[in-house]
């Protein structure tokens, strides 16, 4: 009983984080938004080149960093998805709230790697 609550842990652990990448990604999406605006206010207020260039550098480096979420998002869905195979046989597992909660999050970043990764 011990092995299975364990195991439920983990299921729990590896949906949270696919859960917390998604929600990353959100977060960087915010962040250019917000960049974006910063940049369009100083080139409305004329503001110095060398600002604004900064400004479209920080940019830059927000937008650089959604290849490395999706790639993580992808590993993360995948490590869930072997894992859960890996359970088929096991009774508690099966029934559990959890493994329902993982295949909705493994559903919802599928869904969402469609919609945001043209490589999918």
């Amino acid at each position: 009983m011990a092995e299975n609550n364990k195991d439920l842990k983990q299921l729990k652990i590896k949906t949270a984080a696919l859960k917390r990448i998604q929600k990353e990604f959100f977060g960087y999406q915010k962040e250019e938004l917000k960049q974006n605006e910063r940049i369009q206010k100083l080139k409305n207020q004329n503001a110095e080149e060398a600002d604004i260039k900064k400004q479209e550098e920080v940019l830059q480096e927000t937008v650089q960093m959604y290849p490395n979420i999706i790639g993580r998002l992808v590993e993360s869905v995948n490590e869930l998805q072997v894992w859960l195979d890996g359970k088929l046989n096991d009774p508690l597992i099966d029934t559990s709230e959890e493994k329902t909660k993982a295949l909705e999050a493994i559903t919802e970043a599928q869904d969402f790697l469609k919609a945001n990764n043209p490589a999918q």
